[in-house]
């Protein structure tokens, strides 16, 4: 018995504990990138391109498109977008888009099949350029990743 409520006095501690999943870098003012989802892009039909990665981004405020606002006919809060990056054609790609409200319900959404994408050039000092590197050296986007963690800390305190 004495066991059973240490376990369960324990378990109660770590669910009280704080839990920050997020791993949104900041790129630009209300614009992100995802360092924890850069894979090798797998295809519709699950072959690997080595030579590609796939990744998110998120907009929030005013980077959001009005467009997009009056397509989902609602407030939209952020909106989030996967995008491939071919480093053999220096080309990007848009995948799929989700919109989300102010409660983190989506909205509106849509996803590219293979055959659909559209590859298009990455024109030198633009987000996409920004994207390719970072994505490029997951460490640098790490080190960012940290460097502005300890900053929102420095923040609190």
């Amino acid at each position: 018995m004495k066991k059973f409520i240490i376990s369960l006095l324990l378990l109660l501690n770590v669910a009280i504990i704080p839990c920050y999943a997020t791993s949104w870098v900041e790129f630009d003012d209300n614009s992100f990138i995802d360092k924890d989802s850069i894979r090798i892009y797998i295809n519709d039909n699950g072959y690997k391109h080595y030579n590609k990665r796939v990744f998110w981004t998120k907009y929030e405020g005013d980077r959001i498109s009005k467009d997009l606002e009056k397509a989902a006919s609602d407030k939209v809060e952020y909106v989030l977008f996967q995008h491939i990056v071919d480093y053999s054609n220096n080309t990007i790609a848009l995948k799929s888009g989700v919109a989300y409200d102010k409660d983190g319900k989506p909205i509106t959404h849509f996803s590219y099949q293979d055959v659909q994408l559209e590859y298009h050039s990455i024109a030198p000092n633009s987000s996409a350029e920004i994207w390719k590197n970072l994505v490029k050296k997951p460490r640098a986007l790490k080190k960012i990743y940290q460097w502005q963690q300890s900053q929102l800390l420095k923040n609190e305190q």
